[in-house]
């Protein structure tokens, strides 16, 4: 597996859509019945899927701004995504849940973009700045990461929306449902703008789906105890707020909710460990495990949200699929989209086959029978 990694240091995870100007913020903000500072913007994100950015209101508060391209969302899916926030929120879970408009929608369509507004608040954003792909700051932190996910999916027990309608840059688990991958993941490849412009289906069939099927058949059995459940889909530690609490932070708010979709806890769960508890990004290419905090993270889970054994198969043998679909999604997006074949590459190549090569490694096999027991 390369050691070239997707995260902010490989340049490819930069700032590549245009930043917010003055000139946005001014346009916008009326639409929100709010009026900006004479120099608003505070702080712009260096994220490489959106622009967003820290306003300055004229009565001295602060809102974060977020600008999609049409490419990526509709004003329908920023929308989907904001009910689950808000269904989150009613239940009593701490999230940042969207500001809505003076007419009471809470995504705005506006020439070639979507936008949505959001409080900021107080507690620490620990995490900023870091991608995905790297463990906790501490083994107390990710204990607190694992108790506020059982907690997520404990008030999502009660949503019953429908699955999203396959936007990209999503976290999602149909593709892979099927008795074989060529009946269910191929179509749905098929169907994403772009990718087979780069990588045909027979590149997918011949160079990713002989990785993945024994996966996938160790899975398929358990499939019917999989309880569908809308999850976050991207969750590690630079999409929660932080405070103090004695000698360390605990995360105490949930944001980010853009690859959210009607998938399973297991799977959530998998994507929790795939993002924040293997060193992917290790200098010299080969990844090790962060067991201590990985096993504080799924006790705290467990002590809030008790797992049956089954579930905690589950959550095993997700664990090597659930980056699929986001690193297709993420090929196409580079590709297709920015045009840019380098980090197209990278997605395909170290991410997509390398994560999935790698769980065939004898650290990747100590992993998943580590998960099976835990």
């Amino acid at each position: 597996m390369s050691a070239r990694p997707l995260g902010l240091e490989s340049g490819y995870n930069s700032c590549v859509w245009p930043a917010l100007t003055r000139a946005d913020v001014a346009t916008l903000l009326p639409h929100w019945g709010m009026h900006p500072a004479n120099d608003p913007i505070l702080w712009h994100s260096q994220r490489p899927f959106s622009a967003s950015a820290i306003i300055a209101l004229q009565d001295g508060q602060h809102i974060f701004l977020k600008r999609h391209g049409r490419a990526l969302r509709s004003a329908r899916t920023v929308t989907e995504e904001h009910r689950f926030a808000q269904h989150l929120a009613a239940q009593g879970l701490a999230v940042c849940a969207p500001l809505p408009m003076e007419d009471g929608t809470t995504a705005k369509a506006e020439g070639h973009y979507i936008y949505e507004a959001f409080p900021l608040f107080t507690e620490h954003d620990a995490y900023r700045g870091l991608e995905s792909w790297r463990p906790y700051k501490s083994t107390p932190q990710a204990d607190s990461s694992g108790r506020l996910l059982a907690q997520l999916h404990h008030a999502s027990a009660g949503y019953d929306a429908p699955p999203r309608h396959n936007p990209p840059l999503t976290s999602i688990r149909h593709p892979l449902l099927g008795p074989s991958l060529d009946d269910t993941l191929l179509p749905w490849a098929a169907q994403q703008k772009g990718l087979t412009s780069l990588y045909s289906l027979e590149d997918v069939r011949s160079d990713v789906l002989p990785l993945l099927e024994p996966f996938h058949q160790a899975l398929r059995p358990l499939l019917p105890h999989d309880r569908p459940l809308w999850g976050h889909g991207d969750w590690h530690g630079a999409n929660l707020l932080w405070q103090n609490e004695g000698q360390d932070l605990t995360a105490v708010r949930i944001f980010d909710f853009g690859m959210c979709d009607q998938t399973s806890a297991a799977f959530d769960l998998a994507v929790a460990i795939e993002r924040s508890f293997i060193s992917w990004l290790a200098p010299d290419g080969s990844p090790t495990v962060h067991e201590e905090q990985l096993r504080a993270f799924l006790h705290a889970y467990d002590a809030q949200r008790p797992r049956n054994l089954v579930e905690r198969h589950l959550t095993a043998r997700w664990l090597p699929l659930c980056h699929v679909t986001f690193a297709l999604s993420e090929t196409a997006y580079y590709g297709h989209t920015l045009h840019n074949q380098a980090a197209a590459e990278i997605s395909w190549r170290d991410y997509l086959i390398g994560h999935a090569e790698w769980f065939h490694s004898p650290t990747g096999r100590t992993l998943l029978s580590m998960l099976e027991a835990c």
